[in-house]
């Protein structure tokens, strides 16, 4: 996820698909901002300028030389230089922290406390955070099984009582094991939890509870390098929930 998605997340429910269409390519071209101007922006994403300007006003600007404004800043920020890679990770973990709803964190511990038992549900690199969660809750004393093979994930539905909850850990938000394993267990009655670096996933979307952290996706040779660590924090932060509740 960028940093202008990251920024805007909140907002994308209320974009179209058009708009949203607009938000994406910006993201993706933010250091060509200063050489951007409305009727470019609008030809380069194939829509009209009206459907521009109605996204800047949905994102609680006066327009689109606002939001350049806006943008022209981040870049700037992006681009400080730091004395540590260190300081890199603390406006992203402030950002993170910013995002979370205190009272929808609040309603994720009491659903977990009331929960007969926890399953966490992740894979790939992902694999040792649900790993992480699912030791944390035994050790306070709540039956938790971390499914991390496709046989047990398949087994899901047939495992599940009532009021049960699903951890969902994902990345991305759009490994396909995972959506469709949520998919299956949506009509169970079963609570259905996600962590991803994506708010405007598909998993995320697909779940009850969506619990995000906000870290630009970066890559290698071809391989994804996101840091990992900030899930292991949002698993602490509702577990630390769930035992104040």
């Amino acid at each position: 996820m960028g940093k202008i998605i990251a920024t805007f997340h909140n907002e994308m429910e209320q974009l179209s698909e058009s708009e949203k269409l607009v938000l994406y390519y910006l993201d993706n071209h933010i250091d060509d901002i200063d050489a951007l101007t409305l009727v470019k922006l609008a030809e380069a994403t194939r829509v009209s300028t009206t459907t521009v300007i109605r996204m800047t006003h949905k994102l609680g600007l006066e327009g689109f030389s606002d939001l350049k404004y806006k943008l022209k800043q981040m870049n700037q920020s992006k681009t400080i230089a730091y004395s540590s890679f260190i300081q890199e990770y603390i406006p992203f973990l402030t950002e993170t922290f910013d995002q979370i709803d205190p009272i929808r964190l609040k309603r994720m511990g009491n659903i977990i406390k009331q929960a007969p038992s926890i399953f966490i549900v992740s894979v790939g690199l992902t694999k040792t955070v649900g790993e992480y969660a699912s030791q944390r809750l035994i050790q306070a004393n709540k039956p938790a099984m971390h499914a991390y093979e496709s046989h047990l994930i398949d087994l899901l539905p047939n495992l599940l009582k009532p009021n049960d909850v699903v951890i969902f850990i994902s990345m991305s938000g759009e490994t396909q094991t995972l959506i469709q394993s949520v998919k299956k267990l949506r009509f169970t009655g079963a609570q259905l939890f996600a962590f991803t670096n994506a708010a405007d996933s598909t998993l995320s979307q697909l779940v009850h509870f969506n619990l995000s952290t906000a870290f630009p996706t970066e890559s290698r040779s071809g391989y994804d390098i996101t840091p990992r660590s900030p899930l292991f924090v949002l698993i602490d932060v509702l577990i630390e929930e769930y035992l104040r509740t």
